[in-house]
């Protein structure tokens, strides 16, 4: 899918979490969407899935504006979205397989089906041995995995993020890097974290402050370290 943000203005209430955001995601697009707490980083993968209306300017998929769509064909679109989000959101009743297998069987798609396409996405992060063990039982890094593997079941075109390395220690947050790097394939992938990643090494940063994008293009370490008074665009 082809993304856009034209001048998207992001509110809830008074307060205006990101602030004429403009930029292009053509398909394939690998990046890593940066900003310290509170810059907008969550708001703007949550806008760019429509999940999220913009009080101004527009999201646009394949050209068309997001918010304008009918909503069953937004519901439709939506489908090439996979959403890795901060904390795992397994559902502890029930099993790893099962929690992959749920937008899967929400979705219609036959059970059989369904149940193959979750047994190859928790093989290919390395969980196929606990397909059939409660979330309870796994750690904490297995349990990111295992949120990945959902939102890979679904074969989603694009790939997004949020903050997947909260509360890793450094050998499970490169566990999940690596994981990501090999599973988002061609596809789209935005990964939005406060800080660079060592072990993810995407070649365009989308950098945020104060709901504003100050930077978009290569790598720029610089930005971790610039005063949040200090505009770099």
């Amino acid at each position: 899918m082809d993304l856009r943000a034209d001048g998207l203005t992001v509110r809830y209430g008074a307060r205006t979490v990101l602030a004429s955001v403009t930029c292009a995601l053509p398909p394939g697009t690998q990046a890593l969407v940066l900003g310290r707490s509170g810059a907008g980083k969550t708001t703007l993968l949550k806008a760019l899935a429509g999940l999220v209306t913009p009080a101004e300017g527009s999201v646009l998929w394949d050209g068309q504006v997001a918010a304008r769509l009918p909503a069953s064909e937004r519901r439709v679109r939506q489908a090439a979205f996979g959403m890795v989000f901060q904390t795992d959101a397994l559902f502890d009743s029930m099993t790893v397989r099962d929690n992959v297998m749920l937008p899967l069987t929400r979705r219609r798609v036959p059970e059989d089906e369904a149940r193959v396409r979750a047994d190859e996405v928790l093989r290919a992060v390395g969980l196929a041995e606990a397909a059939d063990t409660l979330p309870e039982r796994l750690s904490g890094g297995m349990k990111k995995r295992a949120g990945l593997a959902r939102a890979l079941a679904a074969r989603p075109s694009v790939l997004l993020a949020d903050d997947p390395f909260a509360g890793l220690d450094p050998g499970t947050a490169r566990q999940v890097a690596r994981v990501l790097l090999e599973v988002s394939g061609g596809g789209t992938l935005l990964v939005a974290a406060p800080e660079a990643p060592v072990d993810l090494p995407l070649p365009r940063w989308l950098y945020l402050r104060g709901g504003k994008l100050v930077h978009d293009g290569p790598p720029a370490p610089a930005l971790e370290h610039a005063p949040d008074d200090e505009v770099l665009a």
